[in-house]
Formats: structure tokens, C-alpha cells, sequence
């Protein structure tokens, strides 16, 4: 069938069969010959249906994570490829490929390769997403079936150099510029796994204690912990813990003004506690002491607050095992005030049920604040009474160009309204979740993402705006109204490949909208956990397109803002001021508050306190010092930083591994663990290369005309993880990338340990690095990712390494097998094909006359395995699957 212009038109038969049928591959072909500005893939789409694929009405489209053909896009009309397409970028980074009247039928059989060029390079196969699919006018789009799951088994192999590495090039200064990275063999993943497998955990609780007594020898090493036969007394001030111990191990509680402590009881008293710790006296709201008599069948718990008495609970739940406890005296207390971790729920929606798992095991390991990002181009998350557009018109993601009724379908959330593109919190489901952090001393900062990263909100009041201008409401109609009506262009992109996607300081509306969120996010709070912090982004802002709104230039010729510069300080304060009003602190992103190397003047806020989330810290660039900076500014300072503590980041340097690597390669659990708060540029490895950060180096970072050393490190008060969700949609795959790297985190959000002071080129300082790390990754094999698999989490499973050696007493050749984390179950197969006859490895194996060997870990429940290694016996070569 064909329009009135002679255009072949599809039927939703046609569209349905070639979705079922198109075979789409995209492969890497080349990210070194661009240098560092682009690199070749190609797009191969093969028909093996029997309906053609011919010019007419239909386009593909999908997401992708680089600008494609950057040299020509994004521009109105895309650009035409080989092979008779068209590709046109729609916004952020969704694109459309449509036939022109070139394009030459593609019959069953057949197939047509499109070559293309992406920006910079792609490493890893989740840079690809899910979801392509095929449209066409006056029809109901289709996934294309091949695409529509989450293994991207239509992503080719990454199996040169030159498709996994990121560049290779002289720079422009004149030096070499060469990805040291490769995937880990099963050799040298063998060398890095060289810790010592103690065969129980190392260490009695996480984070460890500041300090522990054990009982002297003449006294019970244990005693029976029969949580029926125990009651809980406690102090009138912590009833609400004491009820939470109670449900947790089956007991009772009783208050100590109806009757007097007996044996087997805990007891919940309070008192003033310090705590004295590598000499620093810790006289802190949260510390306690724990002390379990053997003799008298008592466990007794102190502390100043309710959050103390909480976090010697989660002790004591730590270290009950099969029903006894340690006879043990633990005096202690957090190094930082703010043991957070960050969750982005913009990008790809994750439900209430996920956040309150991520916050139960947040508070087994004492972790106090939940950062949560509620908003960004790709989606809003929360429901604002008065605002009703923001949840039904941008929480949604489906096939709507125009935008008029939902976000466009970012990220490879397909043609369909549905999770984890689309969804929300209702107030109830986020008054739920903040009930449910409060009862575990968890402490919740809402993000409403601005000026940049809006694009989502923008998009919702203009759905506002057309629905009250035709109801004939002018005035209600501008009243939140957050973009610029006369300006007519809107060329200038985000990072993320988004034009208009910045709140407009110019406009009144845009406060006006900013005070109503505020409000009503404050009102959600008022009665289950106040609202302190109020985190207002200031991320990643495209200040240039301010300069195409005529209302911000009218600012400038007004004089009431100097210059285009002085936009960005113009709106923040704005927001502080709102955020004061309402007796609120503020946060903010490190690029939020320092603008050109330098913060603002602490001074120009109003609000009580500032805090700032200091991420820029890629070591090469410079700006990992601005965490002094800001500190010495008076700003309460928040590490986030990229290279440490970014849980979206892989887990190695693999392709298959999961994950953007911006400010690193790769983020393992032991990377975060090796990480010093409080000795910043001690943790300065690498380079973004991979290449090692010698002494030298450091010199020169250091002695840089615009570093400024700590002179007030009392400012630097926390250090929180992150998880942006880009690439992250199931459930499975957040708890993938945020255990067991979140109980690094706490480890060292908690406790300071001996080596964090010594020269990162010091001798001692590895030795009791290595020592601690061996104690702690003993007690996540033996101990603590059991208690994850009580809780149902989906940990991230590391593969195992391997070791072929030759034994000349019998003549054989020995495969040795271990795990970054021991205690972990390895398993290994020679064949794959058929029945697989898994076997668990207790010794090493006889590999004599063997080719192959395929390996895995499993979690000690036996439910999950890792990636699968293939390991060459002869050469020691190796792939994962």
C-alpha cells in the first residue's frame, strides 16, 4: 500500500512480522585510529522474514550512549549514511534511522550494513541499550525481538585490542596518550587474588569496631544467645530500638521502670560515652559501648542517643552466630558524621521495594544518610501535590516525538509507558520509605536536580501551560512555567546530549516552581523525619544556553546580573535564599558551588550550612584539591570521589563487565576498601590511562600554583558512594553493582584504619593494607554475604583466577584456582557443550592432557554464579562469557 505521494505505507501485520524477524547486530570495529574524537562501529540488519524491508512510512530507532557522526550531527534533517538511510539525532540519546528514496529493498536472506562513526570511544557492551524498535505513522511500534532482552546478545564480541581499548594517540602537548588496560586472563587475575584464605572471617563485625576487648581466659569465651529466653530492657528514650531488636530476634521488651534486669537480658541505658581512637578523643552523638558478661547472662549497650543504642544493636545482630555471642567489651564510634550512599532513580526507575532492601542492609553496616536523586532529564520521580503534570506527563517514557504526553523512550526503555523507564514514588510510597529509614536512624536527602539536568520538569510545565491556556487560565498558566517562550532556538547540548535542559534564571516562574517543590517536598517530611538538607544539584549545567533566553539577557542589560558568567551564582543563592526561608541547609555537586577553580564565597549563603559533594577528582585533571578548597572555605565537605567510590563504574577492565568508566577503567570492592579519607592524594594509582601515578607526578600535583593545602580537615565530615542507573534497569542489576562494595564503603566511612596516615609509597603501609584486607575479604566470603543471601541481595559474584603449575614430583600439570573474595565456592567444567558436569574445586586439579577449562564462582547458597571464564590450558589465554 502507498500514501497519496506514491510512499509504500506498512500495515501493523507487516510492522509486527519485521520486528519479530529483523536480525539488528551492532559491533565495535575500531576505537583507536580516531584518536581520542571517534571511533567506527557498524550496524548490520538482516532480514529473515518475509515481509521486505523496503523505502517507505517506517523508521528504527533506539538509544545510544555517544553522539553518532559528530562531525555532522546533531543538525535539523540528520545526515544520510551509505546504504540509502537517514539518521537523525531526536534528542538526548535517542536516534532515528528511516529509509530515503536510495534505500534499496533488503528481501529474506539479505542484510545491509550501515557503517557509522560514534564520539570518543565505547568499550564496554552496556554501552549499547536494549529496546530498538520499529514505527511507523498511524501504527503501534514494536521492540525488535532481537534486541529486547537484557544479555545484548545482539552486541558483537570485543575480542581485539583495538575494539576494548579506549585510545592510542599523541596528544596535543605532544605526549602519548595509550590505554594500558586489558581483560583480566584468569592469570593475572590469579596474581591480584593473592590473599591469604583464612578459612573463617577475619575480623568479629563490619565495620570494625575502634575498639575491641575480648574476655581474659578465665572467664566463658561465649554464651548462649536463645533469643526466647531473653528480654529486653531499655531506658523510656529507647523504646522504639528496643521494639526494633525485638522483632529482629523474636524477644521481649520491657522498660526498666516495671522491673529490674535479670539474666539473659539486653539492656538499653543511657550514658555518656567517648571513645578514644588512634589518640583522638570521640565524643560523638552516635558512639557506644557494648559489653556481653558471660557471668551474669547480660549484654549491656550505652550510648548518649538513640542512634548510638541503634548502632550497638546492629553489633550485636553482627556478631550473634547459630544462636551465641562473643563475651566481648567494644567501645565505639563513627570517624564521620555522613556515611551515606547515592541512588539515582531518574534515569531508569527503581522501585520502593528495592530502596528499603538498599536501606536495611545500609543500616546493618551503620551507613546514616540516603542520598536520593529524584529527578533528571530522563524522568521524574516523585509525586508533588499541585504539580500533577511532573508524575503524569514525566515519569513516563514511551514513542511520543512531541513529547506532549510522555518523555521520549531514553536509555532503551522501548516504545512503551512501563518500568524501569517509566514510575514514580506516590507520597505514600516515599512516605513509606522514609518511615522505614527512620526507624534505622537513616537520614533522607530528597535531589531535585537544577538548573541543568531538568529537562524532564521543563517538559511537564509546558504539558501544564497547553492544558491551562486552553482552559483559558493565562496567569495559572505562566505561573510555574520554566522555559523561555521566546526563545525560539535551542542549539546548545548537555554532556548527555540534551538541548533544553536548563531551568531559566531569568524567569520568576522558575522560582516560583522551585519554592512549590521545596515546600511540598518538606510538607512529605514534616511528620516522619524533618527535612534538614535540601540537595539542589548543580550539576553539569550548559551555561551557554542561557545566552539564547531573552529573559536572561534582559537580566544582564538590566544590570541586575553582571554578565552571563554570574548566572549560575545568580540562581544558586536564589535557591539558598528559598531553602533558607524554609529553615533549610543546603547541598549541592562539587560543580555546583565551585565555578572556574574557585567556590563561591561561603558567605553569600544564608542557609546554616553548605554542603558540597566533591566527585571531580580525576587525579590528571587537578581538581581532586578543590575537596581543600572547599573545606578551607568553611563548606562542609561530602567525598563522592569518581575514582573510588562510583558504583556505576565495572568491576574490571572487562567489556563485559558492566558499567560507564568516565573517572575510572574500573571500581572493585578492594579499590574502595584501599581508599584513605582523610589522606586524599594518598589514593592518587593511576592515571585515567591505567598508567601508574609515580611520586613525581604527585609532586607536580601538589605543587601546583592552584593547590591549597587542608587547613581545616573538621570540614571534611563525610563520604558517600553513588549509583547512577544509565545502564542499570533490574533489580538483580543494582544490587550487582552496589554489593559488596557498599560494605567497603562502610568499612571506611566507620573506622580509620593504622595504615590510612603512612606514605602511599611506604612499606609498612602495604604490609597492614594487605594484612586488613585479608581480614576483611575473609569476612564477606565467610561471614557477611551470607547474611546478604538471608536478605535476598543479588551481590556482584567475582570470577575466579587460575594458575596452571607443573609438579615434577608426579609429573602432572596442577591447575590453581582462587577469589578476590575467599570463601566463595569455585566451580569448574571442561565442556560446556551438553550435560555440564560442574565440580567444586577443593585442591588443585589435574590438567594433564586437558585443553580447556571453564570456571566460575557461586555464592555460598549455591542460587548464583559469576561470569563463566574460559581458561586455556596450554597458553594461558582466556575469555568470559
Amino acid at each position: 500500500m502507498e500514501d497519496e505521494g506514491g510512499i509504500p505505507q506498512l500495515n501493523q501485520e507487516e510492522l509486527d512480522e519485521l520486528a519479530a524477524t529483523l536480525d539488528i547486530q551492532y559491533a565495535i570495529l575500531d576505537n583507536l585510529t580516531g584518536g581520542h574524537d571517534t571511533y567506527t562501529a557498524a550496524i548490520t540488519i538482516a532480514n529473515k522474514g518475509e515481509t521486505q524491508l523496503q523505502f517507505g512510512n517506517w523508521a528504527i530507532y533506539f538509544s545510544h550512549i555517544r553522539m553518532i557522526e559528530p562531525e555532522h550531527l546533531p543538525c535539523k534533517g540528520g545526515v544520510n549514511l551509505p546504504g540509502g538511510l537517514n539518521l537523525c539525532h531526536i534528542n538526548g540519546c535517542l536516534f532515528q534511522l528511516k529509509p530515503t528514496p536510495l534505500f534499496l529493498p533488503v528481501r529474506k536472506g539479505e542484510s545491509i550494513i550501515i557503517p557509522i562513526k560514534g564520539q570518543y570511544y565505547s568499550v564496554s557492551r552496556t554501552d549499547i541499550f536494549p529496546n530498538w524498535y520499529i514505527a511507523a505513522d498511524g501504527l503501534t511500534p514494536k521492540v525488535i525481538a532481537c534486541t529486547a532482552n537484557e544479555t545484548l546478545d545482539f552486541v558483537a564480541a570485543f575480542d581485539k585490542p583495538w575494539k576494548w581499548k579506549r585510545f592510542d594517540y599523541i596528544a596535543a602537548n605532544g605526549k602519548a596518550r595509550y590505554d594500558f588496560y586489558d581483560p583480566y586472563s584468569p592469570d593475572i587475575r590469579f596474581k591480584k587474588n593473592d590473599t591469604e584464605d583464612l578459612g573463617k572471617a577475619g575480623k568479629l563485625v563490619l565495620p570494625t569496631p575502634a575498639r575491641i576487648c575480648m574476655t581474659d581466659s578465665d572467664s566463658p569465651k561465649e554464651l548462649q544467645f536463645d533469643a526466647r529466653k531473653w528480654l529486653i530492657y531499655s531506658d523510656m528514650l529507647f523504646q522504639k530500638e528496643a521494639s526494633y531488636l525485638a522483632g529482629k530476634i523474636g524477644a521481649s521488651a520491657v522498660t526498666t521502670n516495671t522491673s529490674e534486669p535479670s539474666t539473659c537480658s539486653v539492656i538499653l541505658t543511657q550514658g555518656d560515652i567517648s571513645v578514644n581512637v588512634h589518640d583522638k578523643h570521640l565524643h560523638n552523638t552516635e558512639a557506644y559501648h557494648l559489653q556481653v558478661d558471660g557471668q551474669k547472662q547480660q549484654v549491656h549497650i550505652s550510648a548518649r542517643t538513640s542512634s548510638g543504642i541503634f548502632w550497638g544493636i546492629q553489633t550485636l545482630l553482627s556478631m550473634t552466630t547459630n544462636g551465641t555471642l562473643p563475651v566481648v567489651s567494644i567501645q565505639d564510634a563513627p570517624r564521620l558524621s555522613h556515611r551515606g550512599n547515592h541512588v539515582d532513580v531518574a534515569r531508569n526507575f527503581h522501585c520502593k521495594e528495592t530502596i528499603m532492601r538498599l536501606l536495611e542492609v545500609m543500616a546493618s553496616y551503620k551507613l546514616n544518610v540516603l542520598h536520593l536523586h529524584l529527578t533528571d532529564d530522563e524522568g521524574w520521580r516523585i509525586q508533588i501535590p499541585g504539580l500533577e503534570e511532573l508524575t503524569e506527563h514525566s515519569s513516563k517514557r514511551s514513542h511520543d516525538l512531541m513529547e506532549e504526553s510522555s518523555l521520549l523512550p531514553l536509555l532503551g526503555s522501548g516504545p512503551t509507558a512501563c518500568p524501569p523507564g517509566s514510575g514514580y514514588f506516590t507520597v505514600q510510597d516515599y512516605q513509606e520509605i522514609l518511615m522505614f529509614a527512620a526507624e534505622r536512624h537513616i537520614e533522607v536527602i530528597p535531589e531535585i536536580d537544577m538548573p541543568g539536568h531538568c529537562h524532564a520538569a521543563i517538559r511537564a510545565m509546558q504539558a501544564r501551560y497547553a492544558r491551562l491556556k486552553a482552559a483559558g487560565d493565562d496567569v495559572a498558566a505562566e505561573e510555574y512555567l520554566l522555559s523561555d517562550r521566546l526563545a525560539s532556538v535551542h542549539t546548545v547540548q548537555s554532556v548527555q546530549m540534551f538541548s533544553e535542559n536548563s531551568l531559566n534564571p531569568g524567569l520568576p516562574s522558575t522560582f516560583q516552581f522551585i519554592r512549590k517543590v521545596m515546600q511540598e517536598i518538606q510538607a512529605l517530611h514534616k511528620d516522619i523525619q524533618p527535612l534538614r538538607v535540601f540537595h539542589l544539584g548543580g550539576d553539569e549545567v550548559p551555561y551557554q544556553a542561557w545566552e539564547e533566553s531573552p529573559a536572561c539577557r534582559w537580566l544582564i542589560e538590566t544590570g541586575e546580573v553582571a554578565s552571563f558568567k554570574d548566572l549560575m551564582t545568580y540562581f544558586v543563592l536564589k535557591v539558598a535564599e528559598i531553602a533558607k526561608d524554609l529553615c533549610l541547609s543546603v547541598s549541592a555537586w562539587q560543580d555546583g558551588i565551585v565555578y572556574q577553580c574557585h567556590p563561591f564565597p561561603r558567605s553569600d549563603f544564608p542557609n546554616k550550612e553548605v554542603f558540597v559533594c566533591a566527585w571531580k577528582n580525576v587525579w590528571e585533571t587537578g581538581r581532586a584539591g578543590d575537596i581543600f578548597k572547599l573545606a578551607n572555605a568553611a563548606y562542609k565537605v561530602i567525598m563522592t570521589p569518581g575514582t573510588h567510590m562510583y558504583f556505576d563504574h565495572p568491576q574490571e577492565p572487562d567489556p563485559e563487565e558492566r558499567g560507564l568508566y568516565w573517572a575510572c577503567r574500573y571500581t572493585d570492592t578492594r579499590k574502595v576498601f584501599e581508599f584513605a579519607p582523610q589522606n586524599l592524594f594518598s589514593n592518587a594509582d593511576v592515571r585515567l590511562t591505567g598508567e601508574p601515578i609515580t611520586s613525581e607526578d604527585l609532586k607536580e600535583m601538589l605543587f601546583d600554583p592552584d593547590f591549597e593545602p587542608l587547613e581545616k580537615p573538621g570540614n571534611i565530615v563525610g563520604l558517600q558512594g553513588q549509583l547512577w542507573t544509565e545502564v542499570i534497569r533490574t533489580a538483580e542489576q543494582f544490587d550487582n553493582m552496589v554489593y559488596p562494595r557498599l560494605l567497603a564503603l562502610a568499612e571506611r566511612a566507620w573506622h580509620e584504619a593504622e595504615w590510612e596516615h603512612l606514605s602511599r609509597d611506604n612499606g609498612q603501609r602495604k604490609k597492614e593494607q594487605e594484612e586488613d584486607w585479608r581480614d576483611f575479604s575473609n569476612t564477606l566470603g565467610y561471614k557477611e554475604l551470607g547474611r546478604l543471601d538471608a536478605c535476598s541481595v543479588k551481590y556482584y559474584l567475582p570470577p575466579p583466577g587460575g594458575r596452571c603449575v607443573f609438579c615434577r614430583l608426579s609429573q602432572k600439570g596442577l591447575l590453581e584456582l582462587n577469589c578476590q573474595i575467599p570463601g566463595l565456592p569455585i566451580m569448574y567444567c571442561f565442556n560446556l557443550e551438553g550435560d555440564q558436569d560442574w565440580k567444586t574445586y577443593f585442591k588443585p586439579l589435574d590438567v594433564s592432557g586437558s585443553e580447556m577449562i571453564y570456571l566460575r564462582t557461586c555464592s555460598n547458597d549455591g542460587k548464583r554464579v559469576s561470569r563463566t571464564i574460559k581458561m586455556m590450558l596450554g597458553n594461558k589465554e582466556s575469555e568470559s562469557k
